[in-house]
C-alpha cells in the first residue's frame, strides 16, 4: 500500500500539465519565439508552426476574405485543441480505474484490519491501564498512534490527491479565455467537462463501497470510539 503515494503523486502531476494546456484555452498558441503554433499531441508537447501567409503584390482583399479562413481554422483547431484535452483526462481516469482494480482485493483487508487494530490497542489504553506496565501502555500508544498515521497518510489522504485534482482542474476551467472561443460546440463541450470534474474523485474500491478520504478517517475513528465505549460499559456493568 505504501506505492498508493506515489502512484497520486504521479497522477497530480500529470493533472498539473493537463491544467496548464486547459488554461491556454481561448487564446492564441505561440511558441518561444512568438511564432503562431497548433498543438497536434498535447502529451508529447508536439505541435506545428504556421507561417504567415504572403499577400499577394497587388492584390487587395477585403477584411473579410482575411479573416474568414482564419476563424474556420481557428474553429476546427479549438475543436481538436479540447478533444486533445477531453483524451488526456479520459486516460487519467482510466489509469486510476485500473489501479484501483489492481489492488482492491488488498483494500478491503486493509480497512478491516485497521479497524480491528485501532479497537484493540484503544481498548488497552482505555481499560487495561491500571494492570499493565508503563512500558507496556506506552507501546500500546506508540503502535495505536503508528497505525493512524499509516491509514490516514497512505490510504485515506492519498486518495485525497485525486480530488484535489479536480479541483485544480474546476480552477483551470474557470480562468481559461473559454468565452473567447469562436465555436458554440467548443464552448458547450467545456461545460460538459467542467459538470464532470466537479463531482468527487476519491479512489474507490468494491464497486464504490469503500471510498477512502478524510471523511472514512473520521467515521473509522467514531466507530472505534463508539466501540470500546460500548465495551468498556458491558465490562464495568458485568463487574456490578
Amino acid at each position: 500500500m505504501s506505492l498508493m503515494p506515489i502512484v497520486m503523486i504521479h497522477v497530480r502531476g500529470q493533472y498539473k500539465m493537463l491544467c496548464n494546456y486547459i488554461s491556454m484555452i481561448g487564446q492564441e498558441h505561440r511558441d518561444y519565439h512568438g511564432h503562431r503554433i497548433f498543438y497536434t499531441n498535447i502529451e508529447k508537447n508536439e505541435y506545428t508552426i504556421k507561417k504567415e501567409s504572403k499577400l499577394i503584390p497587388g492584390l487587395k482583399p477585403s477584411q473579410w476574405q482575411l479573416l474568414k479562413p482564419k476563424m474556420r481554422l481557428q474553429k476546427l483547431y479549438e475543436a481538436n485543441y479540447l478533444r486533445q484535452i477531453i483524451r488526456s483526462h479520459q486516460k487519467l481516469l482510466a489509469f486510476q480505474d485500473e489501479f484501483t482494480r489492481v489492488i482492491s482485493p488488498f483494500m478491503s483487508i486493509l480497512v478491516v484490519s485497521n479497524i480491528v487494530f485501532f479497537v484493540l490497542c484503544l481498548y488497552q489504553m482505555v481499560t487495561g491501564s491500571a494492570h499493565i506496565s508503563l512500558l507496556r501502555y506506552l507501546k500500546f500508544v506508540g503502535v495505536f498512534l503508528a497505525i493512524m498515521l499509516e491509514f490516514f497518510l497512505i490510504c485515506c489522504n492519498s486518495s485525497e490527491v485525486g480530488d484535489e485534482c479536480n479541483d485544480m482542474m474546476v480552477s483551470a476551467i474557470k480562468q481559461c479565455g473559454y468565452e473567447k472561443c469562436i465555436a458554440y460546440q467548443t464552448r458547450r463541450d467545456l461545460c460538459v467537462l467542467l459538470s464532470r470534474v466537479q463531482r468527487p474523485n476519491h479512489l474507490k474500491f468494491n464497486q464504490g463501497t469503500i471510498v477512502l478520504s478524510r471523511i472514512l478517517f473520521l467515521k473509522v475513528a467514531k466507530l472505534t470510539y463508539s466501540f470500546v465505549n460500548f465495551m468498556r460499559f458491558n465490562t464495568s456493568k458485568g463487574k456490578i
